[in-house]
């Protein structure tokens, strides 16, 4: 194979933003789980994602529905593309995200299950005293 170059591996720094490289992360972790739930692989049928929207936030947010600088868009069509993505697998993926976006959508807001603000925590702080 004279004369053809082979393609060198570009490391995510050299691909753009932080908003480009957790969604290249996105794209390519739903696409493998789409591709084994309709090829009926021996997969578990879910994906975590933690803070996916990190990018958009700076790092002291408490509640990013607070932050006037979020890209609430970019932020929207993360969501939208892992709920069309559930959407399409009729029931063959659950998505669980841990984030501190809270989109007013209904369809966002339908899908949330607990909302840990306010003294509510996944670790409950009475587990953490010494009689807990």
């Amino acid at each position: 194979m004279r004369g053809r170059s082979r393609p060198h591996p570009l490391g995510l720094p050299n691909m753009g933003s932080a908003e480009n490289w957790v969604g290249y992360h996105l794209v390519a972790h739903l696409a493998l789980h789409h591709w084994f739930a309709i090829n009926d692989r021996p997969v578990p049928r879910f994906v975590m994602f933690d803070q996916p929207t990190q990018a958009f936030f700076p790092e002291e947010v408490v509640d990013a529905a607070d932050d006037e600088n979020a890209d609430w868009e970019a932020v929207r069509r993360q969501f939208t593309l892992m709920r069309d993505v559930v959407s399409t697998l009729t029931g063959k993926l659950q998505v669980i995200v841990c984030d501190h976006a809270n989109l007013a959508d209904s369809w966002f807001q339908n899908g949330v299950i607990e909302n840990w603000r306010n003294g509510v925590a996944f670790i409950p702080t009475e587990w953490l005293t010494e009689d807990g």
